[in-house]
């Protein structure tokens, strides 16, 4: 009951980063004030987004609780730029700032939510965060067709606060961080989280064995240890391949296809692909702890490539032959491939790539790991953009379509080869695992599946 209570608290953060990034990619205040910034809405606030990962890993070494209240504090008064904007500086001033704590916020909330989860409903609980962001994403696409938008930023700026009141009442720090600085505090802590009839001291030395080195200090020799540059192969590979596989691009063709077979507003569309999204997590936060985050992942990846290829050829029938339709209903089966690849990675790829990054690496790479983990996720976020639009204009339609193919089997293949399963294993012990060597591809093969 208690780890609920701080899991929802935590997450009241990404729900509040859900609502600003749905009100920067679907309203445009801009072209209302006269100026049409065009992508440039979109790129500042993923640079800004890049920066705060940069330096999250950072300040997750300086406490979970207090640099999530720090964070939301220029996030909320960013929105006044919006309210009272008159010039489209005020705007790029608040994708900026909304795009750094957006960044900083997932992070850490996916950071600290590994943390006070037990292993058996870690998977299930690390779910919460992106569930949030989607959440509130959904919240801003359902009052944005009745709302003006400087009342929808006001809206906005409210979402933020419920966080401060949660997590000053009902989110204590983590115990792992606490067990830095307050060795006592992070025992009172963690058997308030499990409850006080549970006894808590096996765990509890588990934590302070692993808090014995220096999460500060870190040297050549670190670097060059399985233990940090095997977790950071994987969380750095899993969000690449999130971004590669093509969720952006689905999306965006999504919202045309919709566009030309219906007369709703894009918002609607916007609406329909992210709860999608989040019947795909829900969904996920039942079988990650059930039958393995690895089966997941790669049961999800056939489905995303079968429909990207799919789809591929039906644009590269369409474009090769110069028809609007090259058979009957051919919208309605791009409709299909476009909601069961989108159901398929929301399943899989979308939320164990973070439930990933917060729970495999250590106490003692954690900073720096989860600083390369966001920054490849963002980075690779603005190059999928550009790709999309590359491709659209150079070579056949059809063509972006099958390149998300190809990173979807290259996915398949990294998951297979790469990806460990780390269900129901503690965090130290996931730490551990990665010690461990093969005498031969095969042998690590073997090991993998």
């Amino acid at each position: 009951m208690y780890r609920i209570i701080v899991t929802f608290s935590c997450c009241l953060g990404p729900l509040a980063c859900g609502f600003a990034l749905a009100y920067i990619f679907a309203i445009h205040p801009g072209i209302i004030l006269g100026v049409d910034i065009g992508v440039w809405e979109t790129y500042v606030f993923l640079m800004g987004c890049i920066g705060g990962g940069f330096f999250s890993g950072l300040l997750v070494n300086l406490g979970r609780k207090m640099t999530l209240l720090l964070t939301m504090t220029p996030f909320a008064l960013s929105w006044l730029m919006v309210i009272f904007a008159t010039d489209v500086w005020m705007l790029m001033a608040f994708h900026a700032t909304a795009g750094a704590c957006t960044g900083l916020t997932l992070v850490l909330a996916q950071v600290y939510v590994a943390e006070v989860a037990t292993p058996g409903v870690r998977g299930a609980i690390s779910c919460a965060p992106l569930l949030a962001l989607q959440i509130g994403s959904l919240l801003c696409y359902s009052l944005g067709n009745v709302l003006a938008w400087r009342h929808l930023a006001a809206v906005g700026m409210g979402v933020t606060l419920p966080f401060f009141f949660a997590v000053v009442l009902c989110m204590p720090e983590s115990p792992r961080f606490l067990v830095h600085v307050r060795p006592n505090d992070a025992l009172a802590t963690l058997q308030w989280l499990r409850g006080f009839e549970g006894d808590v001291m096996d765990e509890y030395r588990d934590i302070a064995d692993s808090s014995e080195t220096d999460r500060w200090s870190i040297d050549l020799d670190d670097l060059s240890r399985p233990t940090f540059w095997r977790p950071l192969i994987v969380s750095c590979g899993l969000m690449f391949f999130y971004s590669m596989t093509g969720l952006a691009s689905f999306g965006l063709y999504g919202m045309e296809l919709f566009a030309d077979v219906s007369y709703h507003p894009v918002n609607v569309a916007c609406y329909i692909n992210t709860t999608i999204v989040v019947v795909g997590i829900v969904i996920a936060s039942i079988l990650v702890d059930q039958i393995g985050r690895k089966l997941v992942l790669l049961l999800s990846i056939t489905i995303m490539a079968a429909s990207a290829f799919t789809i591929g050829l039906f644009m590269f029938l369409k474009d090769y032959n110069k028809v609007e339709s090259y058979f009957e209903y051919q919208w309605a089966a791009e409709v299909f491939c476009v909601v069961l690849f989108t159901f398929a990675h929301g399943v899989g790829m979308s939320p164990i790539a973070w439930i990933t990054m917060g729970e495999v690496f250590g106490p003692r790479h954690k900073w720096i790991g989860v600083t390369f983990s966001s920054m490849v996720f963002w980075s690779s976020m603005i190059a999928v953009d550009l790709v999309f639009q590359y491709l659209r204009y150079t070579v056949l339609t059809g063509g972006i379509f099958w390149f998300h193919c190809v990173m979807c089997v290259a996915g398949y293949i990294f998951v297979l080869l790469c990806f460990r399963e780390l269900k129901e294993q503690r965090i130290d012990d996931i730490t551990k695992s990665f010690t461990k060597k093969h005498d031969s591809l095969m042998d690590t093969f073997i090991a993998r599946v």
